[in-house]
């Protein structure tokens, strides 16, 4: 495409361009390898491990998909408040994978978070939410990983600043916020079959609170605020607890699982978009339904937030928004949520003034700069744009004045 037509495509079609991204970006995601089967393996073990490795998304971190990566190689770079940490091969390979692993050390190092040498996992490996996998889950995971192709892809020792380079303080982390708190997952009889099997996915292998939920300075999540939303590398990973949800329906989840669109319109970015792609639109839809039934019955407090703006900053707001965000919010259009429509608003406001203010002022995606490309406003303007926006118009004579 040449400069000029390019430029045309954005200016007619904005939507069109953005789908373009979009789907650039989903050809860059690897395909998950086939096991190779021998004779008398345990072919339904083999699937079963192969949906459970779907369903956790070890692609996701195992994965240097920037950087062309070969499937379960590792690499990933992963920086933390700590410091960086480098994501292991867990291929096959025998010198630099887990070829060589027993049963029992894979086990180990899944339910426990301890590697085959007596070392800590630390917690970005989310060993604490595998823990509610059983054995067998585990084992059949093992399966799967040992029949896919061997790469050999050494690992990289982390980079994590001191004190926290010294894995045996993670001894500490694990009596505060594992050891007393571990366990395969139990079935809630009062609860349905469905109920219960989208709790174990959200709580084990899914992790979704890692993301979902605040977490404190030493990297735990804060249980009041379980799944009632959080940043994670810069993009807002929205609430999905039952406030969060209450406006949208099982199947209307189920859609945004395998659609990859947002239900304020455009598709889903950051973190969310790789487990879209590597993870959630493998799963059943009885899969997909049984996480929106246990999400929507998840009752959590959300985090404190700001207040909206002062009055006197209603007209600023008025102008800027005017001026700067109606172009594309006030249409939808490259997916920016549609904020003439009453519904969308809504949705919006659930996820809390203090989330929205942080998105409006630090970007979303290539869609939406900082600051919606204003770079003379102060983030204070932007506060009163985003109040107006999702709360001044919002008086029911009109959509937004």
């Amino acid at each position: 495409m040449c400069l000029m037509a390019l430029f045309v495509t954005i200016l007619l079609a904005p939507e069109l361009f953005a789908d373009t991204i979009a789907n650039n970006i989903s050809l860059h995601y690897p395909k998950y390898p086939s096991a190779q089967i021998e004779a008398g393996a345990d072919k339904e073990q083999i699937a079963r491990g192969e949906y459970l490795v779907k369903l956790g998304d070890c692609m996701a971190c195992h994965t240097d998909t920037g950087n062309g990566g070969a499937p379960f190689a590792g690499g990933l770079r992963i920086d933390t408040p700590f410091g960086a940490l480098f994501v292991p091969n867990i291929t096959p390979d025998r010198d630099t994978g887990i070829g060589n692993w027993s049963e029992d050390d894979f086990v180990t190092a899944m339910r426990e978070g301890i590697n085959p040498d007596g070392s800590y996992y630390y917690p970005v490996f989310p060993y604490n939410y595998y823990n509610r996998m059983s054995r067998e889950d585990v084992v059949a995971i093992k399966a799967y990983l040992d029949r896919i192709p061997a790469e050999k892809h050494s690992n990289k020792a982390p980079q994590m600043e001191w004190p926290f380079n010294y894995r045996w303080l993670q001894f500490g982390w694990r009596l505060l916020y594992f050891d007393f708190d571990k366990g395969p997952f139990i079935p809630d009889p009062k609860k349905s079959e469905r109920w219960n099997r989208g709790a174990f996915i959200v709580e084990g292998p899914g992790h979704c609170a890692l993301c979902h939920t605040e977490l404190n300075m030493l990297g735990s999540p804060k249980k009041e605020y379980y799944l009632a939303g959080a940043f994670v590398e810069g993009y807002y990973a929205p609430s999905i607890n039952a406030q969060g949800l209450r406006h949208l329906s099982p199947g209307t989840v189920a859609d945004i699982f395998m659609h990859d669109v947002k239900p304020t319109g455009g598709k889903l970015l950051g973190s969310m978009s790789d487990v879209e792609h590597n993870s959630l639109r493998y799963l059943r839809h009885a899969d997909m339904l049984a996480i929106a039934d246990y999400l929507k019955s998840v009752k959590s407090i959300s985090p404190p937030v700001k207040g909206l703006q002062t009055p006197l900053n209603k007209e600023a707001g008025r102008r800027l928004y005017e001026s700067n965000c109606s172009s594309c919010h006030n249409t939808g259009v490259v997916g920016a949520p549609e904020a003439s429509k009453q519904r969308v608003r809504q949705i919006l406001r659930d996820q809390g003034c203090e989330h929205l203010y942080q998105i409006a002022i630090k970007g979303d995606g290539p869609m939406m700069p900082p600051k919606g490309g204003c770079n003379i406003c102060s983030d204070a303007q932007v506060e009163a744009a985003v109040d107006y926006m999702i709360r001044l118009g919002s008086g029911g004579k009109s959509d937004l004045h």
